[in-house]
């Protein structure tokens, strides 16, 4: 059994208890994992629109650290930890309504870091938004809870 691919199967199967800070946020759940690699659809929210009618730019970059989290647990093993070191992300066009379908994948897994990026696009194909992170992979101190 390896910890991370359990906590990935409970959040697909929507049986998991999600960090408080998921709750709060009302980020949508996953839809589905494979090694390297997440997906979620999320239907674009009117509640976290802008000024101007479209999705807050740090709301998608919310979305964009937890599908990250998500993917860097794909290739985790048991006693890894991790935590993202820098995020950085790129918008291309606004988010106004509809479906937006959230992918993430792992680039490259190294010893101490992997490297992730995910992809929001729209129903008819066409990129929302980009974001890139980096996470720090660290082994679980002992004294950490399971």
């Amino acid at each position: 059994m390896n910890r991370w691919k359990d906590l990935l199967n409970a959040a697909v199967s929507g049986q998991g208890s999600p960090p408080p800070c998921i709750v709060t946020l009302k980020i949508p759940g996953v839809d589905g994992w494979q090694q390297g690699r997440v997906w979620r659809q999320w239907q674009v929210d009117p509640a976290v629109f802008h000024e101007r009618g479209a999705v807050f730019g740090g709301y998608l970059a919310a979305l964009a650290d937890s599908t990250l989290g998500l993917a860097v647990m794909t290739v985790l093993e048991d006693g890894e930890v991790f935590t993202t070191s820098d995020l950085r992300v790129s918008f291309f066009r606004p988010a106004t309504g509809g479906i937006l379908r959230i992918e993430g994948r792992v680039v490259h897994r190294g010893r101490s870091m992997a490297h992730v990026e995910v992809d929001f696009s729209r129903e008819d194909g066409k990129l929302v938004a980009k974001a890139t992170a980096t996470q720090v992979i660290t082994a679980r101190p002992p004294d950490a809870a399971s």
